[in-house]
Protein backbone atom coordinates (compact mmCIF):
# COMPACT_ATOMS: atom_id res chain seq x y z
CA UNK A 1 0.00 0.00 0.00
CA UNK A 2 1.45 3.62 -0.77
CA UNK A 3 0.99 6.00 2.06
CA UNK A 4 1.54 10.07 1.09
CA UNK A 5 2.44 12.25 4.10
CA UNK A 6 2.97 15.45 4.16
CA UNK A 7 5.36 18.02 6.32
CA UNK A 8 6.11 21.69 6.47
CA UNK A 9 10.22 22.39 7.69
CA UNK A 10 11.43 24.49 9.36
CA UNK A 11 8.45 24.04 12.20
CA UNK A 12 7.34 27.42 13.45
CA UNK A 13 9.59 27.39 16.15
CA UNK A 14 12.20 25.23 14.79
CA UNK A 15 16.14 26.68 12.48
CA UNK A 16 15.92 26.82 8.95
CA UNK A 17 18.64 24.85 7.36
CA UNK A 18 18.95 24.03 3.43
CA UNK A 19 15.09 21.99 3.19
CA UNK A 20 16.06 19.34 0.70
CA UNK A 21 18.99 17.84 2.79
CA UNK A 22 16.92 18.36 6.54
CA UNK A 23 13.78 16.43 4.09
CA UNK A 24 15.49 13.67 2.09
CA UNK A 25 17.83 12.64 5.26
CA UNK A 26 14.10 11.97 7.49
CA UNK A 27 12.54 10.62 5.31
CA UNK A 28 15.43 7.98 4.14
CA UNK A 29 14.68 5.09 6.71
CA UNK A 30 11.16 5.43 6.05
CA UNK A 31 11.69 3.91 2.09
CA UNK A 32 10.01 6.97 0.79
CA UNK A 33 10.61 6.55 -3.10
CA UNK A 34 9.35 9.75 -4.40
CA UNK A 35 9.04 12.76 -2.40
CA UNK A 36 8.27 16.74 -3.79
CA UNK A 37 8.92 19.74 -2.21
CA UNK A 38 5.89 23.06 -2.02
CA UNK A 39 5.94 26.61 -0.66
CA UNK A 40 3.96 26.76 2.57
CA UNK A 41 2.34 30.50 2.52
CA UNK A 42 -0.20 29.83 4.91
CA UNK A 43 2.45 31.10 7.80
CA UNK A 44 3.74 34.79 8.06
CA UNK A 45 7.01 33.46 6.67
CA UNK A 46 7.11 30.96 3.83
CA UNK A 47 8.16 27.39 4.34
CA UNK A 48 9.39 24.12 2.99
CA UNK A 49 6.47 21.77 2.02
CA UNK A 50 7.22 18.01 1.92
CA UNK A 51 5.16 15.20 0.13
CA UNK A 52 6.16 11.83 0.52
CA UNK A 53 5.13 8.26 -1.16
CA UNK A 54 6.29 5.57 0.74
CA UNK A 55 6.26 2.21 0.48
CA UNK A 56 4.78 0.76 3.57
CA UNK A 57 2.60 2.03 6.19
CA UNK A 58 4.45 4.24 8.64
CA UNK A 59 4.66 2.71 12.26
CA UNK A 60 3.50 5.24 14.93
CA UNK A 61 7.07 5.20 16.02
CA UNK A 62 7.93 6.45 12.44
CA UNK A 63 5.48 9.07 12.39
CA UNK A 64 7.04 10.29 16.12
CA UNK A 65 10.28 10.33 14.86
CA UNK A 66 9.23 12.32 11.40
CA UNK A 67 7.42 14.80 13.95
CA UNK A 68 9.75 15.43 15.87
CA UNK A 69 12.34 16.15 13.35
CA UNK A 70 9.80 18.07 10.76
CA UNK A 71 6.92 19.46 12.89
CA UNK A 72 3.36 17.72 12.30
CA UNK A 73 3.08 15.28 9.76
CA UNK A 74 0.29 14.25 8.08
CA UNK A 75 -1.53 11.93 5.84
CA UNK A 76 -2.09 12.99 2.24
CA UNK A 77 -4.78 11.75 -0.32
CA UNK A 78 -3.06 10.78 -3.80
CA UNK A 79 -0.34 12.56 -5.46
CA UNK A 80 0.45 16.19 -4.86
CA UNK A 81 -0.99 18.66 -7.28
CA UNK A 82 2.54 20.35 -7.74
CA UNK A 83 5.64 20.59 -6.05
CA UNK A 84 9.49 20.18 -7.43
CA UNK A 85 10.54 15.96 -6.98
CA UNK A 86 13.80 15.61 -5.07
CA UNK A 87 13.47 12.19 -5.36
CA UNK A 88 11.93 9.93 -7.90
CA UNK A 89 12.42 5.94 -8.59
CA UNK A 90 15.13 5.52 -11.67
CA UNK A 91 16.51 8.99 -10.54
CA UNK A 92 19.98 7.33 -10.19
CA UNK A 93 20.65 6.00 -13.90
CA UNK A 94 19.83 9.77 -15.02
CA UNK A 95 23.17 10.70 -15.79
CA UNK A 96 24.84 12.46 -19.12
CA UNK A 97 23.03 13.09 -22.34
CA UNK A 98 20.00 10.38 -22.71
CA UNK A 99 17.11 10.43 -25.45
CA UNK A 100 13.79 11.63 -23.78
CA UNK A 101 12.50 8.05 -24.41
CA UNK A 102 14.71 6.71 -22.31
CA UNK A 103 14.46 9.22 -19.43
CA UNK A 104 11.03 7.90 -19.71
CA UNK A 105 11.32 4.83 -20.11
CA UNK A 106 13.73 4.11 -17.04
CA UNK A 107 12.43 6.38 -14.62
CA UNK A 108 9.05 7.83 -12.97
CA UNK A 109 9.14 10.96 -15.29
CA UNK A 110 6.29 10.74 -17.54
CA UNK A 111 6.78 13.32 -19.97
CA UNK A 112 9.94 15.77 -21.36
CA UNK A 113 8.28 18.95 -22.16
CA UNK A 114 10.55 21.84 -23.89
CA UNK A 115 10.51 25.57 -22.80
CA UNK A 116 11.64 27.40 -26.08
CA UNK A 117 12.68 23.75 -27.65
CA UNK A 118 11.15 21.27 -29.69
CA UNK A 119 11.02 17.81 -28.07
CA UNK A 120 10.78 14.38 -29.84
CA UNK A 121 11.43 10.90 -28.08
CA UNK A 122 14.62 10.68 -30.04
CA UNK A 123 15.73 14.61 -28.52
CA UNK A 124 18.91 13.98 -26.47
CA UNK A 125 18.85 15.96 -23.25
CA UNK A 126 21.91 16.44 -20.75
CA UNK A 127 20.98 15.49 -17.90
CA UNK A 128 23.94 17.14 -16.22
CA UNK A 129 23.69 14.51 -13.28
CA UNK A 130 20.57 16.51 -11.70
CA UNK A 131 17.07 16.59 -12.54
CA UNK A 132 13.98 18.05 -10.79
CA UNK A 133 11.12 16.95 -12.38
CA UNK A 134 8.02 18.77 -11.57
CA UNK A 135 4.52 17.65 -10.91
CA UNK A 136 2.09 19.02 -13.26
CA UNK A 137 -1.60 17.81 -12.41
CA UNK A 138 -0.90 13.75 -12.02
CA UNK A 139 1.94 13.85 -14.35
CA UNK A 140 5.54 14.08 -13.50
CA UNK A 141 7.25 16.53 -16.24
CA UNK A 142 10.59 17.23 -16.60
CA UNK A 143 10.99 20.83 -18.35
CA UNK A 144 14.10 21.44 -20.25
CA UNK A 145 15.17 24.32 -22.58
CA UNK A 146 18.26 25.26 -25.20
CA UNK A 147 21.18 24.86 -23.89
CA UNK A 148 24.70 26.02 -26.02
CA UNK A 149 25.57 23.08 -28.61
CA UNK A 150 21.96 22.04 -29.75
CA UNK A 151 21.53 19.64 -26.33
CA UNK A 152 18.79 20.59 -24.17
CA UNK A 153 19.33 20.94 -20.68
CA UNK A 154 17.18 20.98 -17.42
CA UNK A 155 15.24 24.10 -16.68
CA UNK A 156 16.66 23.94 -12.90
CA UNK A 157 19.97 23.46 -12.56
CA UNK A 158 22.24 21.96 -9.80
CA UNK A 159 24.27 25.35 -9.17
CA UNK A 160 22.74 27.71 -10.73
CA UNK A 161 25.37 30.46 -9.37
CA UNK A 162 27.32 30.91 -6.63
CA UNK A 163 25.38 32.85 -3.16
CA UNK A 164 26.51 35.34 -1.01
CA UNK A 165 30.07 36.08 -3.35
CA UNK A 166 31.22 32.41 -2.34
CA UNK A 167 33.95 30.99 -4.68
Amino acid sequence: MTWWLGAVYPPVDGPAAHADHVLLSTVDYLAADLVCTHVDRTGVVARTAMTARLRREPSAADIAALSERLGPVTPVVGPPDSGRCVRFPGQEALTGILPVADIVASSAIDEVVGIGVPITSDTSVDTRGFLRPVFAGDRLVLLVEPAAGGVPRPVEIADPHQCCGGH
